[in-house]
């Protein structure tokens, strides 16, 4: 019990304890980024949307209880003596819509009547008896809605339109991710160049102090000495505002973590040097390459397009096939006739043809074309969209190649420059070379090592874009 214990603790706590690596880091934003929550709390409203659709296919239970006292001298029983009529009745009803197009319900009646003044010797008694009654009723579509026609129509619509939905709490999470995996790259990138900062910084008091010691001996002006703590001056001021930046970077992490103020931030342990491809980002392993974004527009527009026919299907005429078939059974009292009302000697049986059309007037035409408008402008934007997909996936993949041979150019100059510095200092230090030469030689060699720096950092959040893209096997 004490090691499951200890296991929940390091599960529930391991900010404080563990250093993170980039796709740690992720799991946690994912984990505890209250935002992520909220989309896939909406992704699974949109599932129960979806099937909440169905409500109409639910069998629906009515009860009643009523009673009547009618002393209206329009009345049934007036004619037969009654001064008034008393009713005290029930009824209880289950109906129930199918897939098909079916629609069946059920029904049970039974009520007593009580008619005082009513003349005796009616057949049956008519002063005070009971009634009974069972029913049955279908219903099916022959033409609308022929077979669930409407119906499947409608799940097709519900299904696409569904899953546009969800993609698109799945782009804003991926787009909250990309956010966060920038946050990170720029987290490490401030920590590389505090890093520089303070190399930099140390080697301008290495050479301020070689040049004090030259100024001492006479054998350097003080000017190159004023030179010298300029550069220190300089790198200490250039230096607290990386610090800054560096603070900045870790507020931006602790936000996507969610972290309080006694919290402490988990190390974040990673390789800015180590690149990934593009294609490695991307969700899915193979097919035609879109951006997310184009890829649920078009889904979009397939949605409406499947309304524009469920808005179609709506306004076409119908033929419905009906029947019922209800028992009777009348009695001295309500509980007789209830145990009778199973009696097939006195039914009611119905059978009939319903025919319902509207008439093809401008109204409707506009009703019906308004969702055609729409369905045609939402096919245009995913058309657009695929266009700009495409030239999205060839333009990034083209900067990336760029970028990947300034890196290797950058590279380059960061081993020449670093190179020359060290040979300035060398000089200097015997003697041969002034202090101007080896201030701008250190000034180059910072410059290059923190731009290739830089330039890995862009690189690293380049490829994270790679994740809003999405590969689809196209039918």
């Amino acid at each position: 019990m004490k090691l499951r214990s200890l296991a929940a603790l390091l599960i529930v706590a391991p900010s404080s304890a563990f250093a993170m690596n980039l796709q740690e880091y992720l799991k946690a934003v994912q984990s505890k980024n209250k935002t992520v929550q909220a989309y896939s709390v909406q992704k699974e409203a949109a599932d129960l949307r979806k099937e909440a659709g169905d409500i109409s296919l639910v069998p629906i239970l009515s009860a009643n209880a009523y009673y009547i006292d009618d002393k209206s001298p329009l009345s049934q029983f007036v004619s037969l003596g009654a001064k008034e009529s008393k009713v005290n009745g029930y009824s209880l009803g289950l109906q129930k819509d199918f897939s098909t197009g079916t629609s069946v319900g059920l029904s049970a009646e039974a009520a007593d009547y009580d008619n005082p003044g009513v003349l005796l010797g009616q057949t049956p008694a008519l002063n005070r008896f009971g009634t009974g009654s069972l029913g049955v009723s279908l219903s099916q579509s022959l033409w609308k809605d022929f077979f669930g026609n409407a119906t499947r129509l409608r799940w097709q619509t519900e299904e696409v339109a569904t899953a546009a939905e969800k993609g698109r709490f799945d782009l804003q999470g991926k787009n909250l991710l990309v956010n966060a995996e920038v946050a990170y790259w720029d987290y490490l990138y401030a920590i590389e160049n505090l890093k520089i900062s303070r190399d930099s910084l140390e080697r301008a008091k290495r050479i301020e102090s070689w040049t004090r010691r030259r100024v001492n001996d006479g054998i350097s002006e003080r000017a190159e000495l004023l030179q010298t703590q300029a550069l220190v001056s300089t790198r200490q001021l250039l230096l607290i505002a990386v610090e800054d930046d560096l603070a900045a970077a870790k507020q931006s992490l602790r936000d996507y973590l969610e972290l309080g103020s006694t919290e402490t931030l988990p190390e974040m342990t990673g390789d800015i040097s180590k690149a990934r491809t593009l294609s490695s980002m991307v969700d899915g392993d193979k097919g035609r390459v879109l951006q997310l974004d184009a890829y649920l527009s078009s889904l979009e527009a397939k949605a409406s397009a499947l309304s524009s026919l469920q808005v179609e299907d709506s306004y076409r005429p119908d033929l419905v096939l009906a029947g019922s078939y209800n028992t009777h059974s009348i009695e001295e009292n309500m509980p007789k006739a209830v145990a009778n009302w199973t009696n097939t000697d006195r039914p009611t049986a119905k059978v009939s043809l319903n025919f319902i059309y509207t008439f093809d007037t401008d109204v409707k035409n506009a009703a019906r074309n308004i969702s055609k408008k729409n369905a045609l402008s939402a096919k245009l934007v995913s058309e657009r969209k695929f266009l700009e997909s495409e030239s999205s996936w060839v333009e990034i993949n083209r900067r990336y190649s760029e970028l990947t041979r300034r890196i290797e150019a950058a590279d380059q100059v960061m081993r020449l420059q670093d190179d020359r510095a060290k040979a300035e200092a060398d000089l200097f230090n015997k003697g041969r070379s002034v202090t101007n030469n080896v201030v701008n030689a250190e000034e180059d060699a910072g410059l290059a090592k923190l731009n290739l720096v830089r330039l890995k950092s862009e690189q690293r959040k380049m490829e994270a874009q790679g994740r809003l893209f999405v590969a689809i096997e196209e039918k």
